[in-house]
């Protein structure tokens, strides 16, 4: 279960003298305990169906999208390797023509350490060939511009489901060693499965990109909205187009060990904006904004 919420006073909130309000504007944070690799909410309630709200934190923008219950939610990550601190996140906003919101919030990331791993790999993934550097690249930036894109829009619908349900992922956050030389802490959870077990989805969303890349092998990133993804790699083939919408349950392909692999598994991962965040988690919180 997702912790208790932080809830924040506002810095300054404003409004005309015909603006009436049930109650006074709260904004609260989800959860409370922050780590590198956790993904949070931010809702803010007691505002106009018309607000115009913005915000940034870690040098992110937030977007905010409205959800059926009339409050206001956006979606932040925690990377890997943000280290421990205090930091600001700010809140303004506008609605009603004459109600106005500016707040200054903090969290507090802690440290946690994840353990180190061992893996041997074909040793053309460790140290790739001067031919393949070009492809690496291109990929690479290509991922980094659907990471900026954050969709003004609500895909998700509250409706979840954990990609093989019953199998426990394994080792996301854990600094991988290949072949003897350190790389990059691992971004996901690892699926065990057997080659074409199918893959659902695990929210709503829209197919972002659905092709083989060079460490990913076969990867299908989906879309949520509001700067959310997941993707699922090194599968055995792939079921869905790019630009399509899916269900959460809808097979997007099927497990496989393309790509980077020591072994057959599926490769479940999650981004908001750039930040790397733990899948697992960022599906609770899906699974609490309808």
């Amino acid at each position: 279960m997702v912790s208790r919420g932080l809830v924040l006073g506002l810095a300054l909130f404003s409004c005309g003298p015909a603006a009436v309000f049930a109650a006074a504007p709260s904004i609260q944070v989800v959860p409370a305990r922050l780590v590198p690799g956790t993904a949070l909410r931010i809702t803010v309630s007691g505002i106009g169906a018309d607000a115009r709200l913005r915000g940034t934190l870690l040098d992110t923008q937030l977007v905010f999208l409205r959800g059926p219950d009339g409050t206001w939610a956006a979606f932040a990550g925690i990377d890997l390797d943000t280290p421990p601190g205090v930091y600001i996140f700010e809140v303004s906003g506008e609605w009603d023509d004459s109600a106005t919101l500016e707040h200054a919030g903090e969290i507090t990331v802690v440290a946690r350490d994840y353990p180190t791993e061992q893996l041997k790999v074909a040793g053309k993934y460790v140290e790739p060939p001067p031919e393949v550097a070009a492809r690496i690249a291109l990929e690479s930036a290509e991922l980094k511009k659907i990471w900026a894109r954050a969709t003004p829009e609500k895909f998700y619908d509250g409706s979840t489901m954990r990609p093989l349900a019953g199998v426990a992922g394994r080792n996301f956050g854990r600094r991988r060693v290949f072949n003897g030389k350190p790389r990059s802490p691992h971004s996901g959870a690892d699926l065990a499965a057997p080659v074409g077990t199918p893959v659902p989805a695990a929210a709503r969303g829209r197919v972002a990109l659905a092709r083989e890349l060079y460490f990913s092998g076969n990867l299908v990133v989906l879309d949520h909205g509001g700067g959310v993804y997941t993707l699922y790699a090194h599968l055995s083939r792939m079921d869905v187009a790019e630009g399509t919408m899916v269900a959460a349950g809808d097979i997007i392909g099927q497990v496989g060990a393309t790509g980077r692999v020591t072994g057959p598994h599926l490769h479940w991962g999650a981004r908001i904006g750039e930040a790397r965040v733990d899948p697992g988690r960022l599906l609770e919180l899906l699974a609490g904004d309808r």
